[in-house]
């Protein structure tokens, strides 16, 4: 019975042992990687905008992906931390793309990632560049016709919230992340990339794009005028459809 009493403890830990690797496999394996988060992160925010509306809770929303991205970088996983393939938006282009410092902030937290913080997709985009775009802030004035498309324009209005009522202006802040971590301030090549691909812009705008020394404010201005002139127009057809009836 001794020997017995002796032996049964060494099972029960080296059971104990087995379950604690296992259940630490598991967690590692239920890791998201951060393409993943970030869409996670963009569904949450637009349903916030859907319902409550408050930037405290979209802000929240964005510092809780970070922190999950900075995990996963952090138990030295790789996979998923650069582009899929060679000309495609990487998950820091997307993140910068969407205004999300921390997340961005995060990503850098991987040698790998910084290693490629300059790479550019098939446009010529770049972390960088698409941090200056401000493209959930300045699309309208880029594409004025995207407020034809419902399932476009909806979902990038009810989350103007945290773009434009957020105390750290997210495009602002996740530039100077990525210029803190070294990224390539290509001032031209962003212009190009503008008046490349934004198709119906005015040419006031294209005349202003040229002349900006700070594109992303010149285009975050530009956006937010484009789209009160949006929503006016939007309202006075609304009043006119309500006056027929």
């Amino acid at each position: 019975m001794n020997n017995l009493a002796k032996v049964l403890p060494v099972h029960a830990a080296v059971l104990l042992v087995s379950t604690l690797i296992s259940c630490a496999a598991t967690a590692a394996d239920a890791q998201r990687d951060p393409a993943a988060v970030l869409n996670s992160l963009a569904d949450r925010i637009y349903v916030l905008g859907e319902t409550s509306g408050k930037v405290d809770d979209m802000i929240a929303a964005e510092a809780k992906a970070a922190e999950e991205v900075r995990q996963y970088v952090a138990a030295g996983a790789t996979d998923g931390l650069l582009a899929k393939e060679k000309g495609k938006q990487s998950p820091l282009a997307a993140a910068a793309y969407m205004g999300y410092p921390n997340v961005v902030a995060a990503l850098l937290t991987s040698s790998l990632v910084r290693a490629h913080i300059n790479d550019a997709d098939d446009m010529g985009v770049t972390p960088w560049i698409a941090a200056n775009l401000s493209m959930r802030q300045s699309l309208w004035a880029c594409k004025p016709a995207v407020v034809e498309n419902p399932f476009k324009f909806v979902p990038m209005l009810v989350t103007q919230p945290y773009y434009i009522s957020n105390p750290t202006p997210p495009y602002k802040k996740t530039r100077e992340v990525l210029e803190e971590a070294g990224a390539s301030s290509d001032l031209a090549k962003a212009k190009e990339v503008w008046l490349t691909n934004c198709k119906g812009q005015s040419e006031e705008a294209k005349a202003e794009v040229q002349a900006s020394t700070d594109l992303q404010k010149t285009v975050q201005e530009l956006g937010a005028a484009e789209l009160t002139s949006l929503m006016t127009q939007l309202r006075k057809k609304a009043t006119e459809a309500q006056t027929k009836q």
